[in-house]
């Protein structure tokens, strides 16, 4: 695929190369390059979404190669960078609101695509593996709720807890952090779109709630503020009991597979 001129974008903790290009047309896209076996995933999820353009705006995949992929450029601005900006905290809350009703409509998705695959029982695996290898290690992620414990205490509870937690199972985008909802045109408030699905697959869709309240911690905790309202407000829109034993234990399997 022919580019024009490009320009290179930074994503924190993403190992792949991520540009914004000009085709000769005039048509502005994303481009992606990274391991093969990365990219063939995320082409994968791309193509899994082909169903459900008609229910949420995503990317539509463009062209791809063995470590390359390009994919349509959705228009408009992120939610972090709005809640950076934000002049109070009924901006916020405004925002943590959007944040959480796109959330409620992404569930949706599942309706729509086919059977679900493996992805769930594989991020257990895999969370397994990393314990047994090393069960001295402690979580040191500051925005988590089980910071400074052991991986492996905290991987034994969320064992016996799981027991009696039926998996509410649908394919959801996977990194559910303001970044990565836009909304735009002439309505500040209309659905630009959502980006980044390399981490899309099937599972409960509740981990992305523990992803929408690590990230209204992290936001709120650049700005300064305390993110208890507006997580609550995340929550209320989601219809989730905050003092539910699903969302401390969805916590804290997102802290254990934000080690893979």
């Amino acid at each position: 695929m022919d580019i024009t001129t490009s320009t290179p974008l930074s994503f924190q903790g993403d190992a792949s190369r991520c540009e914004k290009c000009t085709l000769p047309t005039g048509d502005v896209v994303f481009r992606k390059t990274g391991s093969p076996a990365a990219i063939q995933r995320e082409v994968g999820q791309l193509q899994h979404l082909m169903n459900s353009s008609r229910i949420l705006v995503t990317p539509q995949l463009l062209g791809f190669g063995d470590d390359w992929l390009v994919t349509s450029w959705l228009h408009g601005s992120n939610l972090a960078e709005q809640f950076a900006s934000a002049q109070s905290d009924a901006d916020r809350s405004a925002i943590c609101e959007r944040f959480g009703s796109v959330l409620c409509a992404s569930s949706a998705i599942s309706s729509s695509l086919s059977e679900a695959d493996d992805t769930f029982e594989d991020a257990f695996e895999a969370i397994d593996r990393i314990v047994q290898a090393d069960s001295r290690r402690v979580i040191t992620d500051l925005d988590t709720n089980v910071h400074g414990r052991a991986v492996g205490d905290v991987w034994r509870e969320v064992m016996a807890d799981g027991a009696d937690i039926v998996p509410e199972i649908r394919f959801m985008q996977g990194d559910w952090c303001l970044p990565n909802v836009l909304t735009g045109g002439p309505d500040a408030s209309q659905l630009g779109g959502i980006v980044d699905w390399s981490e899309a697959g099937w599972m409960d869709w509740r981990f992305c709630i523990a992803d929408g309240l690590w990230s209204i911690g992290y936001s709120s905790r650049l700005a300064g503020i305390s993110p208890m309202v507006f997580q609550r407000v995340f929550l209320d829109v989601c219809d989730v009991d905050p003092t539910s034993d699903v969302v401390a234990w969805c916590r804290k399997i997102r802290s254990l597979q934000a080690l893979i």
